[in-house]
């Protein structure tokens, strides 16, 4: 008989966030979480041979290190999934979650604040995909940054960057019961592209304001710390990765015209290095009453990368500016943004547990 294979139909992948300085150690996994991919997860085991004489052909090899994986998982963002406790990872300081509105009858909604930490050392997830045939688990990995994209039908997709230990399929920890005992959260609720609202001024200006509205065709946002993967003595997997240089954050913003906001106020500001601010939201549907679901970035100081505004032109066609912009850490915090780290994130959702 022949056999029918397998699809990632009837896969699972889930999570849980690992304790503190544990790298290295398994989460039990309790929060479903819908990506892609693996990632292209896969073991990959140096092997060690030599050059001496007395071999005809390379001779028996033994197992060499372990190389670190190093994951992007790409998956539809949403309003109200798990995928918060990995934005709160990858910044590494979320406030407390605190209750947005409380009304008797109705959902309450929860607001949850998310702030970059100078290092997320100590802080990473363990990861594991049921395949049927086994179970693979990531028993430790890094989030260390993230890419929000919008993709095909005005989608927004989120792409988490991981860096691993070591993948195993035996893990006495996550076994295939584990893993479909997780909690999944709905399908629905996706964040879309007509949703979402760009404003920007100048960094020295009033607060952002609905005159403030910037009419933009594409949007992309990127977030990485570098990290380093060391191996140490005693063990073949890499030790715990930790910031290996400035964290990047770079906003790109593609406009739909050539206009003066969209061309003559950005070469101006790249000769001058002028410093804007800005705010990206993502409005859904409503928890309660009062409260919608809702997705906030903030960037109090931005400024145009070197190569950061160009209008190409080609024939008869629309010409349409791109800018590049990279944020920074603000000397004082603008008027409306009560902070000056690159950038904070704030979501309104009906999730009532802190990140961590």
């Amino acid at each position: 008989m022949a056999s029918i294979g397998q699809t990632g139909r009837t896969m699972k992948m889930a999570f849980a966030k690992y304790g503190t300085n544990s790298w290295g150690v398994a989460a039990s996994v309790t929060k479903g979480i819908y990506f892609d991919s693996d990632g292209g997860l896969q073991l990959n085991v140096a092997q060690v041979t030599d050059n001496a004489f007395n071999q005809t052909f390379m001779g028996t090899a033994d197992p060499g290190l372990v190389e670190a994986p190093d994951l992007s998982l790409t998956g539809r963002y949403r309003y109200d999934d798990y995928a918060y406790i990995w934005d709160a990872i990858a910044m590494g300081s979320p406030a407390a979650a605190t209750i947005a509105t409380s009304t008797a009858g109705q959902t309450t909604s929860y607001l949850h604040q998310f702030d970059l930490a100078g290092a997320i050392d100590g802080l990473g997830v363990t990861m594991a995909w049921d395949k049927n045939q086994y179970v693979e688990e990531l028993t430790s990995a890094k989030i260390y940054g993230f890419d929000l994209t919008q993709e095909d039908n005005g989608a927004m997709n989120i792409t988490y960057k991981a860096l691993g230990s070591m993948p195993t399929n035996i893990s006495s920890v996550n076994i295939n019961s584990t893993v479909a005992g997780a909690t999944y959260p709905a399908l629905s609720n996706r964040v879309i592209q007509q949703q979402g609202v760009f404003r920007m001024n100048l960094n020295t200006a009033g607060a952002l304001a609905g005159t403030d509205v910037l009419r933009a065709e594409s949007i992309k946002f990127s977030f990485e710390r570098p990290q380093d993967a060391p191996h140490v003595y005693g063990q073949s997997f890499v030790d715990e990765p930790a910031d290996n240089g400035h964290p990047t954050f770079v906003l790109e913003v593609g406009y739909p015209r050539m206009n003066t906001p969209s061309s003559n106020s950005l070469y101006a500001g790249l000769r001058s290095m002028t410093a804007f601010k800005a705010d990206w939201t993502f409005t859904g549907v409503m928890i309660n009453s009062t409260d919608a679901y809702k997705v906030l970035f903030q960037f109090p100081y931005l400024q145009l990368l070197p190569d950061g505004f160009s209008a190409p032109t080609e024939g008869a066609q629309q010409v349409k500016p791109k800018a590049k912009f990279r944020a920074a850490l603000a000397p004082t915090s603008p008027t409306g943004m009560a902070f000056v780290n690159p950038f904070r994130l704030t979501r309104t959702m009906a999730q009532s547990v802190t990140a961590f």
